[in-house]
């Protein structure tokens, strides 16, 4: 029966990802129906991944084949392969972004190397926008030590470290870089940012950055104190 309904929709499965109606369908097979009986679901979502990613339906299904690729390998390869060919793109968009920090969220540490790879090298750029600075938090909270330094490293670039602070989303991604790094990478982050912040003309902004860099400073009067990777409540964007 799995089978005989799989063949009935197959062809349509993308359609029916973005349909409103048909977007709870595909999830309801998704969670019930055997993996063997489901691999048109996951063939089709990574053949559309783009369409799929960009569209608030379709977003919802993805979010589910993530979930469900933890216990598949092939999945799991297949969806990670995708997302990670894409992934600049999907962490700049409105909807993508969810489905990025959805898989950093199932697949933590090294089962996101190749996603970590690809945006290596952008990440101060990428914590400049809106949609990709919740991403970068995520990564900077999920990305093995190695990683995690590399990442951090590239937010204490001297030459682009005004864009950072006259950002709107920049203090986010800082905040949460200085409540993971570790020792070292605190003194270095707060100094790279001390001379930028101080040059704020906009009064309210470094008021917001003299708060953030607060963390840091008060850490390193505890320098064996490292946050966990969840602790510590962050601060909501406005809309």
């Amino acid at each position: 029966e799995q089978q005989q309904l799989m063949q009935a929709i197959d062809g349509r499965i993308v359609e029916l990802c973005l349909d409103q109606n048909g977007t709870h369908v595909v999830q309801h097979l998704l969670a019930c129906f055997m993996p063997a009986s489901t691999d048109s679901i996951f063939f089709a979502v990574a053949e559309n991944i783009m369409q799929v990613a960009h569209h608030p339906h379709g977003l919802c299904v993805l979010k589910k084949c993530i979930s469900k690729a933890k216990l598949n390998e092939q999945y799991y390869n297949l969806l990670l392969a995708c997302l990670a060919q894409h992934a600049v793109d999907l962490v700049q968009s409105p909807y993508g972004n969810y489905a990025m920090q959805h898989a950093l969220e199932e697949w933590p540490g090294e089962g996101c190397n190749p996603i970590f790879c690809n945006l290596r090298g952008r990440i101060l750029q990428l914590s400049l926008q809106k949609f990709s600075s919740n991403v970068v938090e995520k990564l900077l909270s999920s990305a093995p030590a190695p990683m995690q330094r590399a990442f951090i490293d590239e937010l204490c670039a001297g030459d682009k470290t005004m864009d950072l602070v006259n950002s709107n989303y920049g203090h986010y991604v800082v905040k949460r870089a200085l409540e993971v790094a570790d020792y070292p990478q605190v003194q270095v982050l707060l100094s790279a940012l001390q001379d930028a912040v101080t040059q704020l003309s906009n009064r309210r902004l470094r008021a917001r950055w003299e708060k953030v860099m607060s963390i840091g400073t008060a850490r390193l009067g505890q320098p064996n104190q490292k946050l966990g990777r969840h602790e510590g409540q962050q601060m909501r964007r406005d809309a």
